[in-house]
């Protein structure tokens, strides 16, 4: 159910959500990260319309072996299980995208790769099965031509369906059940005609088909959602390394604004446990968001 922040039952709603995470926060939160995020490089080939990169200011990179083994290592022996190997870029432009799947599999890691699949070809269709890849969600934000390349601006709506089709006959012919193909539609006032026959046109091809809301990018872009007084789960759940080393504060931190430390000179459980992002775990406790810009107008807060 949607509540206005004022409506006097939201506010009832988040004040009992808030005491919830308050209890979590206490006497539960984990020692090590449930998700771990890696950012294998944000460098990207697209320029769509619902992403802020033209106000990227960080240096271009791509994440070297030795820094993705050491936090694999790390998150392996801590027994966190589940990355995503993605950010806030393209992961197929990482040319070691499937040798990290691999190291990543041979350590018990469950890796999601969230890609635009425009440059796959027929040896990375074959790599990506092989290597183990649990599961790959593919952004597909029209049902037409003209919607598609209107709003994923650089690709080609027919390559990004023949490349859908190509990994989902590729993992068939090798006899694998992974990865999971997924679509992910972000409806906005753009495309939102379109989302009824985009899933009749995908359903039975691919494993999942999703359709999300369009986000604000903590407040960096202007969208129709509304932030909330709720505090924001992902300080809890999920770390996010940059492909440099530097963890941000959120996977929607993507210029890297609060830098919570560097996983090159610093342990992940050390960083996920700092005085630094708990000072701000409290203020989303005590609904100061305002001490956080990013979070302030964030309007994935729930």
């Amino acid at each position: 159910m949607q509540f206005s922040t004022n409506n006097p039952g939201y506010k009832i709603y988040a004040k009992v959500a808030t005491a919830l995470f308050r209890l979590y926060d206490t006497f539960f939160r984990p020692a090590f990260p449930p998700v771990v995020r890696i950012e294998s490089t944000n460098i990207c080939n697209a320029s769509c319309t619902t992403c802020p990169r033209d106000q990227l200011t960080r240096k271009p990179g791509v994440m070297d072996f030795d820094l993705f083994q050491k936090i694999i290592d790390e998150c392996a022996a801590h027994k966190t299980h589940r990355i995503h190997l993605h950010n806030f870029g393209e992961p197929l432009i990482d040319r070691e995208l499937t040798k990290k799947i691999s190291y990543a599999k041979d350590r018990g890691m469950k890796v999601r790769v969230f890609s635009n699949l425009s440059l796959l070809t027929e040896e990375l269709a074959q790599g990506l099965v092989s290597s183990g890849l649990d599961d790959i969600k593919i952004s597909f934000d029209g049902y037409t031509r003209e919607t598609f390349e209107n709003i994923r601006r650089r690709l080609k709506f027919e390559d990004v369906v023949h490349n859908i089709r190509l990994l989902i006959d590729t993992k068939n012919r090798m006899g694998s059940s992974t990865p999971k193909v997924g679509l992910t539609f972000v409806e906005t006032p753009e495309n939102s005609h379109e989302k009824e026959l985009f899933l009749k046109e995908w359903k039975g091809m691919a494993d999942n088909t999703i359709i999300t809301k369009y986000h604000n990018w903590g407040g960096k872009v202007i969208s129709h959602a509304q932030a909330k007084l709720i505090p924001c789960p992902r300080i809890w759940s999920t770390l996010t390394v940059l492909w440099n080393g530097d963890v941000a504060l959120c996977c929607l931190d993507f210029d890297g604004s609060v830098i919570l430390g560097n996983v090159r000179t610093q342990s992940i459980a050390d960083i996920y446990q700092s005085d630094k992002i708990n000072d701000i775990r409290n203020y989303h406790l005590t609904w100061q968001y305002s001490r956080i810009p990013i979070c302030s107008d964030c309007s994935l807060r729930k």
